[in-house]
């Protein structure tokens, strides 16, 4: 995230909490739905991850309904990689949306949680022989592959369990550079390019595979996206690859799986959308395409991204160099160093004054998590922040680093309930010795 991208972040997250939403600055104090951020600090310690079930609830909702008026049949699966607080997904759950997995672990969980298989995305350039073993076993609802080989083990696979395994195809259309996404240009690690033939040559493969069931054609390129111009023109190459192989086919493909991509609710809607607009605009070359089609969607971040704020306490200040520094006890093992953060820094007690703060972590590291800061009075070491847009793809990607790897809860208006909770030094040092779960024989003596 850049210093211009990070202002934009700062501008819809004070907009958020000027509305009367579960998030807000209330008499100069940040509230956490009926709960004050400071007094939750001070039960729980800091740094902590805090999530509203209120917003996480309207922005699944909002899916919902967006999902709803598109004017196709769409269903919506949580990117589980974006957040693995079983807490938090089980939310989505019993809302009714499915799930995307791209690992072994994430089915594991996705099924502790009580997602069905048939409820069940999966995703990866790669997965291991042992978890497409166990997905065909249990006939999750579709699984998308990315090279020949795996085609060949599914179809090995099939014949063997006497199982059916319902197939997309992950293509890579490669539309204009300006409109290229990060995850797929040319020759990338993920599907198949279509320019070059190897999509098409992939899509006739398991449409004449005796053993697989040709189900969808699943394209992802982007991250972030707050306007819809992008996904549009993807899915308009995906709508022109569709045509071009039924025909030459003469089969029909019954889904598209549109991937994830969208950035935050708050960020989204300051720039003048809502998902529903977002949607309408993305599917309209789908009117192009005969015949009904589900559309599969995978947003992970839109649905959790800002529901969460870290709140951190001030350790140090200095001014150095003329840049004033606060230095704060939340750092990178919980807010992972990612150019495509949307995090943003608001003070949990507003003062008055137009001091420019930069916000440093209290790790060795020569740079911090993103370029972040924020204006406000003179601030000074234990006062509070609160670090927003937090909800994705920190838990999920948190190490230990430094320290263990910092608490999270659930507030549900005025109570709140653990999602995980920090292990003690102690904890973490056994487990280091390798006493903890140990095993004994052959070479682990």
């Amino acid at each position: 995230m850049t210093r211009s991208e990070g202002h934009v972040a700062l501008s819809a997250t004070r907009r958020l909490l000027g509305q009367e939403g579960p998030l807000r600055l209330k008499r100069g104090r940040l509230w956490i739905e009926s709960l004050p951020s400071d007094e939750v600090a001070s039960s729980l310690g800091t740094p902590i991850l805090v999530y509203s079930s209120a917003r996480l609830r309207d922005n699944v909702r909002e899916a919902l309904e967006a999902a709803d008026s598109s004017g196709y049949p769409t269903r919506v699966h949580f990117a589980l990689k974006a957040c693995y607080l079983v807490g938090v997904v089980a939310l989505m759950k019993e809302a009714g949306l499915g799930v995307e997995v791209m690992s072994g672990f994430e089915y594991a969980l996705a099924r502790r949680i009580g997602f069905t298989p048939d409820h069940v995305i999966v995703n990866g350039p790669a997965k291991r022989p042992e978890f497409l073993e166990r997905a065909v076993r249990d006939e999750v609802a579709l699984i998308n592959v990315e090279s020949m080989a795996e085609i060949a083990s599914l179809e090995d696979l099939a014949r063997r369990l006497r199982k059916p395994v319902r197939v997309g195809v992950r293509i890579n259309p490669l539309p204009s550079r300006h409109l290229r996404g990060p995850f797929a240009p040319p020759g990338s690690k993920f599907g198949f390019d279509v320019p070059t033939g190897e999509a098409g040559a992939a899509v006739r493969r398991v449409a004449r595979s005796r053993s697989l069931s040709l189900q969808a054609v699943h394209c992802h390129s982007y991250t972030r996206q707050y306007s819809p111009d992008a996904h549009r023109a993807h899915v308009a190459l995906v709508v022109k690859f569709v045509r071009r192989v039924e025909a030459d086919l003469g089969i029909r493909i019954p889904a598209l799986d549109l991937g994830g991509g969208i950035g935050s609710r708050s960020l989204v809607e300051a720039a003048g959308q809502t998902l529903h607009s977002f949607m309408n605009r993305m599917l309209e070359p789908l009117a192009g395409l005969a015949g009904d089609r589900q559309i599969l969607i995978e947003p992970g971040r839109y649905l959790v991204n800002d529901a969460a704020v870290c709140l951190t306490r001030v350790l140090s200040s200095k001014l150095n160099g003329g840049r004033r520094w606060v230095v704060v006890d939340a750092g990178r093992n919980l807010l992972p160093p990612r150019r495509n953060a949307e995090y943003a820094v608001v003070p949990c007690e507003v003062r008055p004054g137009r001091r420019l703060y930069r916000v440093g972590d209290f790790l060795c590291m020569p740079s911090e998590p993103v370029p972040l800061s924020f204006i406000s009075g003179p601030v000074e070491p234990g006062d509070l922040l609160g670090v927003f847009n937090a909800g994705a793809y920190t838990f999920s990607m948190a190490q230990r680093f430094g320290e263990p790897i910092p608490s999270a809860i659930l507030v549900d208006k005025a109570d709140w309930t653990w999602l995980h909770r920090q292990r003690s030094v102690e904890q973490e040092l056994e487990s280091l010795s390798g006493a903890a779960g140990q095993r004994t024989g052959g070479a682990g003596r």
